[in-house]
């Protein structure tokens, strides 16, 4: 049996990613959730979150900067 590693973003950049898809989603941050996240690459992370029920994606990068958030 193989087990396979997923690197998940870290707390802060999953928090900053629930904060950038406040606009979008038009949910207050303070009630996103992350649901999921993974390394997309050497400097990039996709965070899953749970707005009000409604699913988003945020790509942020390792220093903080959110490239987008999109309907999921």
């Amino acid at each position: 049996m193989a087990r396979t590693v997923t690197e998940t973003a870290p707390a802060d950049l999953q928090l900053m990613c629930a904060s950038a898809a406040a606009a979008p989603s038009g949910v207050d941050s303070a009630k996103i959730l992350p649901t999921g996240s993974r390394r997309v690459d050497a400097r990039t992370f996709n965070v899953d979150l749970d707005a009000g029920g409604r699913k988003f994606a945020c790509l942020i990068d390792d220093s903080g900067t959110v490239t987008s958030v999109q309907p999921a």
